[in-house]
């Protein structure tokens, strides 16, 4: 009896390591092959965006369902790659376990070999395997679609252009604002009916969110230039007391030509509040009797207060979307280069294009990045803005793109490996000119040394209007910027926290070196104390 109960139990253990084993490895699998189908879904999908982009295509329809592509492929894309570079920071902590220094792990042929062959054989958490299968049904969907898609695609002509590397695509047009586009080109080419005269376009964002750029891009369209007669375009401070008449013949003529019909169009552009006046713009909108009939306005603004001047539904510019920047700074960022060959790399530029998602900057670092493809400057160069970021925090609570945006002073570094401050007290965005500049890049790098004050070149658009984006900065020895910040939080502590906070504030002896003490200190309801002494 004893024997067969020993067999009998021997029997179901067995069974049951068989099946928890068994149930394990189709759990690996079912993952690695759910990402592999994701994989080569994005591919098709991806395929079908690129062809259609070189297509003119007019259908409205058409346009949406290519819209509804894009925005599935840039998520698509981002859910892999957030996965893989999970993936990869999990196997670098383990690797640097007790090991201090701040170099990448090398990269063994094994990883070489996980990640080229695209199978993740780690075990998921639930969720995130969830969210998986949700892309997969969700894209899957969205193929199915397609072919109908590429049926009526093949009705439409090609597009005339070099067979150029997808980054010197991205570099030369307008990413991410097709559908912003189609609308404003819908609203220009709409003939006005009954009484509405003059058509009323409001755009309305954020400074550097692409306003200008858009606007010019669609001066610069056949179909626009071939209905209007004439393109103007005007300052809001210009307005003063003149009428849409004034207006149009005083502007800058973007275009001009001699037609039947004189219709215009007349491009507005407001750049700061001071320069919005209610009582003006009713003055000037009840003028619009002396243009002719048909003619359309657009006003560019970031003041809310122009919501509802418009005839029609303002247009709201804001960032792009999280997936579809990181899409558009991976191209840039690695040009030619196939980011799967750099895992470490890709982890990187992923954890950069999460600090900034303004074109400028991710054009910026993204030339700087295929200007110096290494692990070593990379690392460097995130260390290097992660360090800044945080003290920038500290010292006046907010992100440097935040304050540079609200027009407050911030500090840079030159020269990653032997770092001085910077400090930028203005940046503007002016028409592109020849004139030799002192580029950003170049402080950073150390090939140009800074001295007293000068203009840093940030970026040169190489889409019309051709902008270029300038700092101006003044070069700051480290103690004299070090001290300046302990007066001024000397005088906050004196009027906030009274004479006992003050008196912790320190000497003007205090050894400048000492900045860089770690600032990760700083937590709790101590922080402003703890912030005087991580200078100390």
């Amino acid at each position: 009896m004893e024997v067969l109960l020993s067999a009998v139990l021997g029997d179901l253990v067995s069974r049951s390591i068989s099946f928890l084993v068994d149930k394990y490895y189709q759990q690996k699998m079912g993952m690695g092959v759910d990402l592999q189908c994701l994989r080569r879904l994005l591919l098709q999908i991806e395929a079908t965006v690129l062809e259609a982009e070189g297509r003119h295509i007019t259908n409205r329809a058409m346009l949406q369902q290519l819209q509804m592509l894009r925005e599935g492929m840039y998520k698509g894309h981002y859910m892999v790659d957030t996965i893989k570079n999970g993936v990869l920071q999990h196997e670098m902590v383990n690797d640097e376990v007790g090991d201090h220094s701040f170099s990448f792990p090398k990269f063994r042929p094994t990883k070489r070999l996980c990640f080229s062959t695209r199978t993740f054989t780690m075990a998921f958490q639930g969720e995130d395997r969830k969210e998986v299968g949700k892309m997969l049904c969700s894209l899957q969907s969205i193929a199915d679609d397609m072919k109908e898609f590429l049926v009526f695609l093949k009705g439409y002509p090609h597009i005339n252009r070099q067979p150029y590397s997808q980054h010197l695509i991205l570099e030369k047009c307008m990413f991410g604002r097709q559908a912003e586009i189609e609308r404003i080109t819908n609203f220009l080419l709409r003939e006005s009916l009954g009484a509405e005269s003059l058509g009323v376009l409001p755009i309305i964002g954020p400074a550097r969110v692409g306003k200008s750029t858009l606007v010019e891009h669609i001066c610069y369209d056949e179909r626009v230039r071939s209905f209007f007669s004439s393109i103007v375009f005007c300052s809001g401070s210009d307005i003063g007391s003149k009428s849409f008449a004034d207006l149009r013949d005083s502007g800058i003529v973007k275009h001009q030509s001699c037609v039947a019909h004189e219709r215009s169009l007349i491009i507005i552009e407001f750049i700061d509040d001071g320069d919005v006046d209610e009582k003006n713009w009713i003055r000037l909108y009840s003028s619009r009797s002396c243009i002719p009939h048909g003619s359309k306005i657009i006003i560019t603004s970031r003041s809310e207060r122009f919501r509802n001047v418009g005839t029609t539904q303002p247009l709201e510019l804001s960032l792009l979307p999280q997936e579809a920047h990181w899409y558009f700074f991976k191209v840039l960022a690695f040009g030619s280069t196939n980011p799967v060959e750099h895992p470490f790399l890709e982890s990187a530029a992923m954890e950069m294009a999460a600090e900034y998602r303004c074109f400028v900057a991710a054009n910026f670092v993204a030339s700087l990045f295929r200007a110096n493809f290494c692990t070593q400057f990379w690392r460097l160069f995130l260390r290097c803005h992660r360090n800044i970021v945080e003290k920038h925090v500290i010292l006046f609570g907010e992100h440097p793109y935040t304050l540079l945006q609200k027009n407050h002073d911030i500090y840079l570094v030159e020269n990653f490996r032997d770092p001085k401050f910077i400090l930028v007290n203005g940046y503007k965005t002016c028409l592109r000119n020849d004139d030799p500049k002192v580029m950003l890049h170049e402080v950073h790098t150390g090939t140009s040394k800074a001295h007293g004050k000068f203009e840093v070149l940030v970026w040169r658009s190489r889409i019309p209007p051709y902008h270029e984006f300038v700092m101006s900065c003044e070069a700051q020895a480290q103690q004299h910027t070090i001290f300046k910040r302990k007066r001024e939080l000397g005088k906050q502590l004196s009027s906030t926290l009274g004479a006992r906070e003050a008196s912790l504030s320190p000497p003007a002896d205090v050894d400048a070196q000492r900045i860089n003490a770690p600032p990760g200190l700083l937590r709790g309801e101590l922080r402003i104390s703890l912030f005087l002494s991580w200078f100390l």
